[in-house]
C-alpha cells in the first residue's frame, strides 16, 4: 500500500474512475479504480478528493497510469472539507504541487509538508497572512521560492524602509531601478510589507500566528504571489482564481 493524497477525481468510462493522487514515496499518479462508479464496497468512498488513504496499486501495461484496486482512509479531514474557503486552499496548494512537480518524481518533503497543512487547517483557523507565508514555504518546497531578502537582479540588499517592486520575471522583490523592463507585470510592495514578511519567514508558528498584516500588505502579498505562480505555469490556474475570489484580499 501507499499512503496517498487525494487530489481529483473524474469519471472514466462507463464504471470506472480516474485518479490523480500524490505519494510520498511514488510522487504525483493518476490510476484508473475498476468499477468504483458501480460497485462502492471496495473503495467505500474513500477515493474522495483532500482525504489521505492507503492505496493499493499495481502498474499498467498499455500506459502510464496504474490500477487501483483497494483504498482505505486513513483521515478523512472533515473540517477542511466543510469549509469551502479551507477547501479552496488545499485544493489549490495541491494543483499547485501537481504543475510544478514532474510526474512520479518522489518529493517527500512535499507530501509532508501539504499532510501537515491540511492538519493545521482541520484542527485550526490560521489568519490570511499565515497562509500566505505557508504558501510562500511550498514554493521553496518545489524550488521556485520567492526571494525577499536579495534584489535577485542586481544581487545586493534590500535596504529597511525601501519602497520595491515584485518581478514575476526575476522571482523577487526587486530595487525600483531594477525592473523598468518589467514594470508592468511587477507588483510594488510597501516597506512595512517586505519587513512583515521577513519576520514570518524568520519566525516560528507560535510567533507567526500572532502576526498581523493590513489589508494594504495583504493584498500586495497576494497580488505578487499570484504573479509568481502564473509566470511559473505560462497560464491561468483555475483554483488559484476561486481562491482570489474567496480570500477578500
Amino acid at each position: 500500500m501507499v499512503q496517498s493524497i487525494i487530489l481529483r477525481k473524474q469519471a472514466w468510462g462507463e464504471a470506472d474512475e480516474l485518479v490523480g493522487f500524490l505519494t510520498r514515496d511514488l510522487g504525483w499518479l493518476a490510476g484508473v479504480a475498476k468499477n468504483s462508479r458501480k460497485s462502492r464496497v471496495r473503495f467505500g468512498g474513500h477515493l474522495e478528493p483532500l482525504t489521505l488513504v492507503d492505496l493499493t496499486i499495481r502498474p499498467r501495461k498499455k500506459d502510464t497510469l496504474v490500477w487501483i484496486d483497494d483504498s482505505n482512509l486513513v483521515k478523512g479531514f472533515t473540517r477542511v472539507r466543510s469549509e469551502l474557503l479551507k477547501v479552496s486552499w488545499c485544493s489549490y496548494f495541491l494543483e499547485l504541487s501537481s504543475l510544478l512537480l514532474p510526474e512520479a518524481s518522489p518529493e517527500p518533503e512535499v507530501f509532508d509538508f501539504l499532510l501537515s497543512f491540511h492538519d493545521l487547517l482541520d484542527t485550526s483557523d490560521p489568519g490570511k497572512f499565515r497562509l500566505l507565508l505557508e504558501e510562500i514555504r511550498l514554493l521553496g518546497l518545489l524550488g521556485y521560492g520567492p526571494q525577499f531578502y536579495i534584489c535577485p537582479a542586481c544581487a545586493t540588499g534590500l535596504d529597511p524602509g525601501q519602497d520595491a517592486l515584485f518581478s514575476p520575471a526575476t522571482g523577487g522583490v526587486c530595487h525600483l531601478s531594477c525592473v523598468d523592463l518589467d514594470r508592468e507585470r511587477s507588483v510594488s510592495i510597501s516597506p512595512d510589507t517586505l519587513a512583515a514578511v521577513r519576520k514570518g519567514l524568520e519566525s516560528g508558528a507560535r510567533v507567526v500566528d500572532r502576526l498581523r498584516l493590513g489589508n494594504k500588505g495583504l493584498g500586495e502579498l497576494r497580488r505578487a504571489l499570484s504573479a509568481l505562480v502564473r509566470h511559473l505555469r505560462g497560464a491561468d490556474i483555475n483554483s488559484l482564481t476561486f481562491l482570489e475570489k474567496m480570500g477578500s484580499w
